[in-house]
């Protein structure tokens, strides 16, 4: 993926915004209390409980900075627009560059919002009693000061950028998951016009293995290939996993992965080869692997390296029995 193209649903749902204000606003509290203990109790007992002093948080703090944010996210989405930032390098270079031209946004955004964020703390804090001299001295000409400014400035950068790399990188993935389904839709096209290409004719001409020996401690067996759950070796010897239990066989896993039919068995990793019928599903386990859950009688799972997982979903997709009734 060379580039990433930029849809900004992050940055335009101001939800989103919203609860990153909300974390910032609980991540100041927690701080303040764990630095300054008894101060906040005076100013909890000052206000008369908790509940008043949680109120006094939402009115002179969350309420009037969310016209802080509002103002901020749409300021950089009309940057955007303005300059026609449709999409970003998939680079480290220019995503750093893409997010430095930013810094001198959320640095005037100051200057844009801070009028209205005030006002509105003003209008709650004072609810009754306005006072246009308190309101203009205390409220806006005190409010643009370097002091103000640079309090302002510190949570507004983190918030801004929180916003634009929260915003990339669901783009991001957005992008890469669209990817791998259309690389996916394209893969199977070209199986299903390969398979279009083979006559049921010369399909069903195909000479398969179609049964096996085997022997355990209860004698010899011959069984269909298709009973079998999965061949593997184990100290030098191959083994086919049935119903009915485990058998010693005469044929190396390298030769069964040349005679059985690919429809219906793969060879997962070097010590395995598994029937389609035997996979119940698989998931993400750890440090890239995946594990394969076979529905044997006794539940059974089997790790696969990531980069098989690929071919295993490919085959899972193209060995569709629908395309395989011709051949039987």
């Amino acid at each position: 993926m060379k580039e990433i193209r930029l849809t900004r649903d992050f940055l335009k749902n101001l939800f989103n915004g919203v609860l990153i204000l909300l974390g910032m606003v609980v991540l100041i509290e927690a701080v303040s209390w764990s630095i300054a203990y008894k101060l906040k109790i005076k100013l909890v007992y000052e206000e008369g409980g908790p509940f008043q002093y949680i109120g006094l948080l939402v009115r002179s703090l969350f309420i009037p900075e969310l016209f802080t944010l509002f103002i901020t996210i749409t300021l950089i989405n009309r940057f955007h627009k303005i300059w026609h930032i449709d999409s970003v390098e998939n680079t480290w270079r220019s995503i750093y560059k893409y997010e430095l031209r930013f810094l001198p946004i959320l640095a005037f955004s100051f200057f844009v919002f801070n009028p209205g964020t005030q006002t509105i703390r003003y209008l709650l804090e004072n609810l009754p009693t306005y006072s246009w001299s308190n309101y203009w001295q205390k409220y806006i000409l005190y409010t643009f000061t370097w002091r103000i400014y640079l309090e302002y400035l510190v949570p507004l950068t983190i918030i801004g950028y929180i916003e634009l790399n929260l915003s990339l990188l669901k783009d991001y993935l957005n992008q890469r998951r669209e990817a791998q389904a259309a690389a996916e839709a394209e893969g199977y096209q070209k199986a299903v016009a390969y398979l279009s290409t083979v006559s049921p004719k010369s399909a069903a001409t195909a000479s398969y293995l179609t049964y096996l020996k085997g022997r355990n401690a209860m004698g010899e067996l011959d069984f269909p290939v298709n009973d079998v759950y999965y061949f593997t070796i184990k100290d030098r010897l191959y083994y086919a996993e049935l119903a009915k239990g485990r058998y010693l066989i005469g044929k190396t896993l390298n030769e069964l992965e040349t005679e059985l039919n690919p429809a219906q068995f793969l060879r997962i990793k070097r010590d395995y080869i598994v029937n389609r019928q035997a996979i119940a599903g698989y998931a993400h386990w750890e440090n890239g692997k995946y594990s394969i859950r076979l529905n044997t009688p006794i539940p059974y799972t089997v790790s696969v390296p990531r980069s098989r997982m690929q071919e295993l979903r490919e085959w899972l997709q193209y060995a569709d029995s629908r395309l395989f009734e011709t051949v039987a």
